[in-house]
């Protein structure tokens, strides 16, 4: 077929002038999102604009955040951590630096040893450096712990760190940011990131759909201006359900943590205490839920089951485990207690015969 030479020249330059505007948007960068994320929003992105500019902001949180993310390295054990002073002070969680024994035939854990401070354990950096640091204080119930790293940072002696934020006032929906190492660290893999929200808040505990496993304990939760609003606690049944301690509880018992002190040790060693032997949740305001049973300890030898909700005790109803503690303060080792209990739908009767602890 014949081709006019002016229809020739007319596509020729139709082609040029298509080739020079592609490669023109090529190397263009992409423009970045004119819309900006609320930090304190509430309430999730409703179009592909406003889930870009969420997108954006917690892009910067993540890289904002990450030098100051560690891994807690406890002998065989690993947790995480997070850097919140130039001069190498870590919080993480009590447990991830606590030792145990090891556990018995049935039991879910070792017990908790008598805690001292001034242990030397590693510290591994986001780079898979790892650095020696000693162990602070803690305070048990609250599940908070302090590490003091004895090495010079890479800042002309200082460390890279991540502020804290203030957690009185924290909304429920709030977008919130959780870093750690799930299933422990490893070289080459930065701190994983988690996005969620907090679905409440008490002043002992965060609670939020931020995804976590066995690992990430004693990791950083940020709020999406990059300060630490928590540390992770407790790995609810369901994965996206967990607690946090909130930093306000580390502050409350600042002094006494970098002092090394056992915050809430026992008065006397010698005390004879009546054992149960269950974990409840961190946060004395919840239901009475059991979160983990001994096999071997009282409740577990009675038949009571992780996920039961303990309703009462003998004739006291427990309405949280602020109430189920005060009345094992009064209880004495081998008194045999009856125990109703939710499971499920069911409602059931336990006969406890509790044990004793020093």
């Amino acid at each position: 077929m014949t081709v006019f030479r002016s229809a020739r020249w007319a596509a020729s330059w139709t082609l040029v002038v298509t080739l020079v505007a592609a490669v023109a948007l090529a190397s263009d960068p992409a423009p970045e999102p004119s819309l900006k994320w609320d930090p304190d929003r509430t309430t999730p992105p409703e179009d592909l604009a406003e889930l870009k500019a969420l997108q954006a902001v917690v892009k910067s949180v993540v890289e904002k955040c990450t030098p100051a993310t560690v891994a807690v390295l406890n002998g065989p054990s690993a947790g995480s951590g997070v850097i919140v002073s130039e001069d190498g002070l870590v919080l993480t969680a009590a447990h991830v630096i606590r030792d145990y024994s090891a556990p018995k035939k049935g039991a879910l854990e070792g017990r908790a040893l008598p805690y001292t401070s001034g242990k030397i354990l590693k510290v591994m950096l986001p780079d898979g450096k790892r650095v020696d640091a000693k162990t602070l204080g803690i305070n048990e119930g609250m599940d908070s712990g302090m590490v003091q790293i004895v090495e010079k940072g890479p800042l002309d002696g200082k460390w890279p760190f991540a502020p804290l934020a203030k957690t009185s006032n924290l909304p429920k929906g709030q977008w919130v940011v959780a870093l750690g190492h799930p299933s422990g660290p490893k070289v080459g893999r930065d701190p994983v990131a988690r996005l969620g929200r907090i679905l409440g808040s008490t002043k002992s505990a965060l609670r939020t759909d931020c995804t976590l496993v066995g690992g990430d304990s004693g990791g950083p939760l940020f709020d999406l201006r990059g300060h630490v609003i928590g540390i992770h606690s407790r790995i609810g049944l369901p994965i996206n359900q967990n607690l946090h301690v909130p930093i306000d509880q580390f502050r409350k018992d600042w002094d006494a943590l970098v002092a090394g002190e056992w915050v809430d040790k026992p008065a006397s060693a010698k005390t004879t205490l009546a054992y149960f032997g269950v974990a409840f949740p961190p946060d004395d305001e919840d239901d009475a839920w059991l979160v983990e049973v001994e096999e071997d300890g009282p409740a577990g030898k009675a038949g009571l089951k992780p996920g039961d909700t303990i309703t009462k005790f003998n004739d006291t109803v427990i309405k949280s485990v602020k109430q189920f503690r005060k009345q094992m303060e009064t209880a004495k080792p081998g008194d045999r207690v009856n125990i109703t209990a939710r499971r499920g739908t069911d409602i059931l009767k336990f006969t406890v015969t509790l044990g004793k602890r020093t």
